[in-house]
């Protein structure tokens, strides 16, 4: 029986192209950097051919001039090479039209991450809240698991620039989701983890560290709800020079003075993850150990310009 070869093609984070035989990663595909960024390029719009002056534009030289276009049809040529090799003998992956735009085509023998996010994560944040069932949730849960890390790290193109926030922005759309579907359900344990992966792309989003105050507290863990206000003090005044706005500040006087509900009410089904409760408060505590260090260092340096 003939292995199935397919093509791995990983954007988040550095990107990697690996080789796959029957579902096991085989070995790495290796390409030049002008190859790679081609390539990505040619993926994020799979389906869509490019012109030449686009892929000149996306793969600038050194001065920031666009590319030449021997440089492109090197960088082609070494691509259609590495896709070509044996065993794979994918070249016909990248095609050619009449007019000369070259494009990727939308073929299973290439997987790509940032594909697979999508067809997780944009159907479900397009459905409302109301509609939230298991499956959605579960299927919004394996989206943002393929999100590894910010698209292309270390490409700093205009395109891969445009490409990296749009993702970004899905990711934390769909992060925020499954902290409102934890809190409806009351899996406050579960709750602080996708929001603590909020703060890991956006430390300075106040909505989400007003969020983390209330589930702590809601969880039974008033002094990390209070911790992290100063957490969230911190980071203001570190990043952007500036003081949490009055609802934090509000939120935090209420939680002194413990007039904020605690717990929710007892009709709340009881947490699937509540046995992993005290995991994820451990590592809050390291979160705010961190806080900790940083505001140290900050207030050893004068603070940056103010902006909002």
């Amino acid at each position: 029986m003939q292995n199935e070869c397919t093509l791995s093609l990983s954007l988040f984070g550095a990107a990697s192209l690996q080789l796959v035989l029957d579902g096991e990663v085989v070995k790495p595909v290796h390409l030049c950097a002008q190859s790679r960024n081609l390539l990505a390029f040619l993926a994020l719009a799979r389906g869509a051919p490019r012109s030449r002056s686009e892929l000149s534009h996306a793969l600038r030289d050194a001065g920031d001039e666009p590319a030449r276009p021997g440089t492109v049809n090197s960088a082609l040529w070494r691509l259609r090479s590495a896709l070509d090799a044996p065993p794979c003998a994918a070249g016909s992956l990248i095609f050619k039209e009449r007019d000369g735009h070259v494009g990727l085509r939308a073929d299973p023998r290439l997987a790509v991450d940032t594909e697979a996010f999508l067809q997780h994560v944009l159907p479900v944040l397009a459905l409302p809240q109301d509609r939230m069932d298991a499956a959605a949730t579960e299927r919004l849960r394996r989206g943002v698991a393929l999100y590894t890390g910010d698209l292309l790290t270390g490409v700093d193109e205009d395109w891969a620039l445009r490409e990296r926030e749009k993702l970004r922005r899905h990711q934390l759309n769909a992060l925020w989701r499954l902290v409102e579907v934890c809190e409806h359900s009351g899996d406050f344990a579960e709750g602080i983890r996708w929001a603590l992966g909020i703060l890991e792309i956006d430390d300075v989003r106040e909505d989400v560290h007003r969020e983390l105050m209330r589930l702590y507290l809601r969880a039974g863990q008033r002094a990390l709800a209070l911790r992290q206000y100063e957490r969230c003090r911190s980071i203001l005044r570190r990043q952007l020079a500036i003081v949490p706005m009055p609802e934090t500040q509000a939120l935090y006087q209420q939680i002194v003075d413990d007039a904020v509900p605690r717990r929710a009410p007892e009709a709340a089904a009881p947490s699937a993850t509540g046995a992993a409760l005290p995991e994820l408060l451990a590592s809050a505590r390291r979160h705010i150990a961190a806080a900790d260090d940083d505001l140290a260092r900050a207030e050893s340096r004068p603070p940056g310009p103010a902006r909002r």
